[in-house]
């Protein structure tokens, strides 16, 4: 019985830890992609100028 719970409680972090991690990584890319949006805005106003 220790050994399945033990199983269960490793795999319950696995999914913490993955959770976490995507978190992160969408907050990182949240972050960044306003300054993208921005970079190719301006570039687009630059060629309808020439």
């Amino acid at each position: 019985m220790e050994t399945s719970s033990f199983i269960g409680s490793s795999i319950f972090l696995y999914i913490v830890a993955f959770i976490i991690v995507m978190a992160i990584f969408a907050y990182l890319t949240y972050r960044t992609s306003p300054k993208r949006k921005q970079r190719r805005e301006d570039r687009r106003n630059q060629d309808n100028l020439k």
